[in-house]
């Protein structure tokens, strides 16, 4: 458990869940610095507001005095990292930093809750946490995005419930132990990780085990999508487990209704109440149904719901609106599978409406997944007019994953399975280049992607505000 004045020492402290951890970590007590060779981030400035010190690159000088080193996982793979390699020699433990979330949630007098799932997690987050805000109950609230309201991807409260974004890549996820989760879906991904979709279950299965328990729910409680076929084979697979499992969503034990889709949003029918949201697209009405039934088994008044949903701006780079000049509208979306490529596509055609040119501008995370997922991949842009292709991300793959497939196979699939014109046109900042060039008046754009695609929204937007000075 982190203690007042521990000192503790996190390596890649610029990423989004370190960052967020390294604030939750100064608001305990705990004498928190890092080092990042990606420093300064996006993720950076509330270090700077805490007053949280970090260095940019690598140093075993840094660990002078540290009790404890945190880092991204993936860490473990870079082969004699300096800082590691002195941390190991000098006998300091080294935990993942969320493990020290995990610690932070786990605290007495704390209500742990965890939203998890291949896809949504962020939203569904986010959503909770503004949700108990509205309601009076003040969480701490960690998300794997930037949250406006915030300033920062985590809040820290006074209250007692605490809500963390359960990210099941490379099992992170079994680090924490709430009370309450909410499992959004569950599909294949990260083959970098799981060999197939049994391993996905496997470790689905060993997260909701792993769950503690709160008598504020008395117990345990699971909040989990009815119409999705890999959570209700996650169900299946939890028997003697026990906790209360909730379905929710069509053919669930609860599920919205009277649904109405505009523009402006959604509004929806839950519990005998009248739900309005700013949030497009069906799958927003199954996360905010999540949110609001784990919030009610928390005693959230109805009333109050209502009107946090409404007052819910969404997350950073969740269908975040960047521009909207000279009749040209620009979307930011993180999606990066078919799911979530399908699901954001609706939610900007129910924003824009049928009559205006859609792009897709997709920049694809990883040569695995794309290989991987290519059938899906094929199919998931439908609802666009225009799909352009930028170069793959590799993040994680290896050489042998790199040469599996490639933005140009992508673009052709795409183009032949579903007969939308599809084009590859190289880095982030050509791409930007090509559809800047290619966009008329009242067009769309849609960008999405988990990797540099932010630049290519942000590169669309300044020309078009240089466009119209």
């Amino acid at each position: 458990m982190p203690e007042p004045g521990e000192r503790i020492h996190i390596i890649g402290i610029a990423g989004s869940g370190a960052a967020g951890t390294a604030v939750l970590l100064h608001h305990a007590g705990v004498d928190v610095d890092g080092c990042d060779l990606d420093a300064p981030s996006p993720y950076t400035p509330p270090l700077d507001a805490a007053g949280i010190r970090y260095a940019i690159g690598h140093d075993p000088d840094h660990l002078v005095g540290v009790t404890r080193v945190a880092i991204s996982p993936a860490l473990r793979a870079v082969p004699d990292h300096p800082e590691l390699t002195a941390a190991n020699s000098r006998g300091i433990p080294v935990v993942p930093w969320q493990a020290l979330l995990g610690e932070l949630q786990s605290a007495p007098g704390r209500i742990g809750l965890g939203v998890t799932g291949t896809h949504g997690k962020s939203t569904t987050t986010a959503l909770l946490g503004h949700l108990l805000i509205s309601a009076g109950l003040d969480p701490t609230v960690e998300v794997g995005a930037f949250i406006g309201a915030w300033g920062a991807s985590v809040r820290a409260g006074s209250g007692a419930p605490f809500v963390v974004e359960a990210d099941e890549f490379g099992d992170n996820f079994l680090n924490y132990h709430p009370a309450g989760a909410i499992v959004t879906n569950v599909e294949m991904d990260h083959p970098d990780h799981f060999a197939d979709r049994d391993a996905v279950l496997d470790s689905f299965e060993r997260f909701v085990r792993g769950m503690g328990s709160h008598p504020a729910l008395n117990g345990r409680r699971l909040v989990i999508a009815a119409d999705d076929p890999g959570a209700t084979d996650l169900v299946r697979r939890l028997g003697g487990w026990d906790g209360r499992i909730i379905r929710y969503g069509p053919g669930g034990d609860i599920t919205a209704s009277e649904i109405e889709a505009t523009p402006e949003g959604t509004a929806f029918t839950l519990f005998d109440h009248r739900f309005r949201m700013g949030l497009a697209g069906s799958h927003n009405v199954m996360n905010a149904t999540a949110a609001i039934v784990l919030a009610r088994a928390l005693g959230a008044d109805l009333d109050a719901l209502s009107e946090g949903l409404a007052t819910f701006a969404g997350a950073g780079r969740r269908m975040e609106l960047i521009a909207d000049t000279g009749g040209v509208t620009i979307y930011d979306d993180y999606g990066h599978h078919p799911t979530e490529i399908r699901a954001a596509l609706a939610a900007a055609r129910q924003k824009v409406g049928a009559d205006r040119r859609l792009w897709a501008v997709f920049e694809p995370h990883m040569y695995s997944r794309t290989a991987l997922l290519m059938d899906d991949f094929s199919t998931a842009f439908a609802d666009a007019d225009e799909v352009v292709i930028a170069d793959i991300f590799a993040s994680r793959d290896t050489p042998e994953a790199m040469a599996s497939t490639s933005a140009e196979a992508l673009a052709d699939a795409v183009e032949r399975i579903s007969a939308v014109p599809a084009i590859a046109t190289g880095d982030v900042d050509a791409t930007t280049t090509y559809v800047a060039e290619h966009l008329g008046a009242r067009d769309a754009v849609l960008v999405m992607g988990a990797g540099k695609s932010y630049r290519i929204a942000r590169g669309l937007a300044e020309r078009l505000r240089e466009a119209h000075t």
